[in-house]
């Protein structure tokens, strides 16, 4: 598949970058996917969204365009926020002049906490946002499970904080795999400390009830028996916002989609007619 890469921020002398693949389909929706990555904030890749789906969404019409973004504990989350508000809006201008696209019209996709981004982002109403896309993820983290050790975690060789944090950086990063910087969450949920790693001012984060009444269309899909990211999340913002697909899968898992299965590909095609739905409504 084609793909190109932008800068889009410079950030502390980190250059932010993203992708952009193309829809490959004849008739192209001209319909923007705008992705953030998953990573609990401390580690994640742009391109971590699996090549069969977005291969789905190419084919389907869409172009993806998928977003770095700096890595707390480096970078605090209300930077990493800001960081990702200077993209959109670097799409919104140069969606026609570097993307050779016609319309501005985009559905912001996250996944995990890819997905609590993109939920902080929706807040902002943007002019050209059609939809949210939420994969497992969040809006606040006033969960116990976000406090306390993690039982799921627990059951991986203990990292002691100590240990992890020697992965920590002296200046801000972006783009690390799992190998590299998983162990640094993995000792953050055995220790119940992770969001001490995100800076302060978490609350202030928070996307509330009122907020979530004014989003665009929003499809989400969770597991059930989530082991990371507990499904209440969720199902608080199913009640909340106004048009809502929500699907719940009777399944032990987190990240459903991590490699391509009948499940997640059902998953997908809904999602694909979801999408189709929404911009037929708004012709």
């Amino acid at each position: 598949m084609r793909k190109q890469q932008f800068i889009y921020k410079t950030w502390k002398e980190l250059l932010l970058k993203v992708s952009f693949f193309p829809a490959t389909a004849t008739e192209a929706k001209d319909k923007t996917i705008l992705y953030f990555h998953g990573g609990g904030f401390l580690f994640g890749d742009r391109e971590d969204l699996p090549e069969a789906y977005l291969a789905l969404f190419l084919k389907n019409g869409f172009h993806v365009l998928a977003f770095d973004y700096p890595l707390a504990p480096e970078t605090p989350l209300r930077e990493i926020v800001h960081c990702l508000e200077a993209g959109v809006h670097w799409f919104s201008e140069n969606y026609q002049s570097r993307l050779n696209l016609l319309e501005p019209g985009f559905f912001l996709f996250g996944r995990s906490a890819g997905g609590c981004l993109a939920s902080i982002l929706t807040a902002n109403h943007y002019q050209h946002q059609l939809g949210l896309i939420r994969f497992y993820g969040y809006h606040h983290f006033d969960h116990e499970e976000f406090v306390l050790p993690s039982p799921f975690y627990n059951h991986y060789p203990k990292v002691p904080p100590l240990t992890a944090q020697q992965l920590i950086q002296n200046q801000p990063t972006v783009v690390s795999g799992v190998a590299e910087r998983f162990p640094l969450y993995l000792s953050a949920r055995q220790y119940g400390n992770w969001l001490s790693y995100l800076g302060p001012k978490l609350n202030e984060l928070t996307v509330n009830d009122k907020q979530l009444e004014q989003f665009p269309p929003v499809f989400m899909a969770h597991c059930r028996k989530d082991p990371d990211v507990p499904i209440v999340s969720s199902q608080q913002m199913a009640a909340a916002v106004k048009q809502c697909t929500f699907l719940e899968l009777d399944r032990i898992e987190h990240d459903f989609d991590r490699e391509k299965n009948p499940t997640a590909t059902d998953i997908y095609q809904k999602l694909l007619d979801w999408l189709e739905e929404h911009i037929r409504n708004r012709k």
